[in-house]
């Protein structure tokens, strides 16, 4: 499994406190069967920045006390970006993209997505970076109307899912946000976003929620094999189910989902 979506590198954002506290989550997340992480670390102007080569001086003392402790995981360098005008300049200088693909994790204002966000998202485009949107179910305008993420993906943005939106621990509105974007196919990764403030678990509750509630082979989509695929900077699909409903429009218990890659 593969986790996008982390704030393990210590000293640097909000997350990790401690080189110690960052080695003791690692090891959990290892044990679990997670393979690979991305220590994808905020970068907002003016509150969370920094140059490349002092996020890789903390990125490579980890990396090699993980390795001293045995810890068998591939850590991989990102950045979770706030989208700001001229951003793409940034990016540029500081090479701010998931391992050595063209993915670039973002986020934006919780409160709704500003009037600006695809002005400034499309240089990043024509500039060919691939924009994940980070924790989308979480975005008040995306709950107010969750096909709002259909029309991003629409746009070639993808979309990123929190396990922990998934177990309710942000409020039942995220929730039901969570899963319409699960079940409709709105939502191209599954990520813990985890800051260290207790021990790494919602992302395996998670996985094991999706394999009950929907079928094994959308939680190893959006768990691992899609994940896999922003290192090597692979094409990911961005749409890949098709629900269909009953001929007399009755809401199912869980959408029929029909796969179309896998």
């Amino acid at each position: 499994m593969v986790d996008i979506h982390t704030h393990l590198l210590p000293n640097i954002d909000d997350g990790s406190k401690s080189l110690d506290d960052s080695l003791s989550q690692i090891s959990l997340m290892a044990e679990g069967g997670i393979s690979r992480a991305y220590l994808t670390s905020h970068y907002f102007r003016g509150h969370f920045q920094y140059t490349r080569s002092e996020y890789d001086d903390k990125f490579n003392l980890l990396v090699n006390e993980v390795i001293k402790a045995g810890i068998d995981i591939d850590l991989q360098p990102g950045f979770e970006i706030y989208l700001q005008p001229g951003i793409l300049s940034d990016i540029k200088q500081h090479n701010l993209t998931m391992g050595k693909s063209n993915y670039i994790l973002l986020e934006s204002d919780l409160n709704g997505l500003p009037s600006d966000f695809y002005n400034n998202i499309y240089p990043l485009l024509r500039a060919g970076y691939k924009p994940i949107l980070a924790h989308a179910e979480r975005y008040v305008s995306i709950m107010q109307k969750p096909s709002r993420a259909e029309d991003l993906i629409h746009r070639n943005i993808y979309i990123q899912t929190s396990a922990g939106s998934l177990l309710g621990l942000y409020g039942e509105k995220v929730k039901s946000t969570a899963w319409i974007l699960v079940n409709k196919g709105w939502t191209h990764f599954i990520a813990s976003d985890d800051h260290l403030r207790g021990k790494y678990y919602s992302y395996f509750e998670a996985k094991n929620k999706i394999e009950e509630v929907i079928d094994n082979h959308t939680a190893n989509l959006l768990l691992y094999l899609y994940s896999y695929c922003t290192d090597d900077g692979d094409y990911i699909p961005y749409e890949y189910v098709e629900v269909h409903h009953s001929h007399h429009h009755q809401h199912h218990k869980h959408s029929l989902l029909k796969r179309i890659f896998g």
